[in-house]
């Protein structure tokens, strides 16, 4: 199961059964078309990734179709990048600005492995 859905009526009396967390991202994409649009690529950021994700990285910025995000280490970032897909998907429902990629910056680079002596 895909999780709560909402039904609703079509023209001729048929129903289609909808995701009710599209109906949710309807909303929020109409309360951030009203907001700044720094704050709203934030916002909806930490929609997209969920709590924990958002309580490690920061959106630095969105710009020309790129979203900026510092992550605290480069494993951050190629853990998170597998995502992507995603994210692009979810946030480009939310945003009216699109972003067409996703770039992590890390606050600091992840030590190199020792090797085997």
């Amino acid at each position: 199961m895909c999780g709560p859905r909402k039904v609703r009526q079509l023209a001729g009396g048929e129903t289609a059964i909808e995701p009710a967390r599209a109906g949710f991202h309807k909303i929020v994409a109409e309360i951030l078309r009203r907001a700044p649009a720094e704050d709203a690529a934030a916002i909806a950021w930490e929609i997209t990734c969920g709590r924990t994700v958002a309580e490690k990285t920061e959106v630095v910025e969105l710009r020309e179709g790129v979203l900026r995000v510092r992550v605290p280490d480069e494993t951050w970032g190629a853990n998170l990048a597998g995502f992507v897909p995603r994210y692009l998907e979810l946030l480009n429902t939310m945003l009216s600005k699109k972003v067409e990629k996703i770039e992590f910056l890390s606050l600091q680079k992840t030590p190199p492995k020792k090797g085997v002596a």
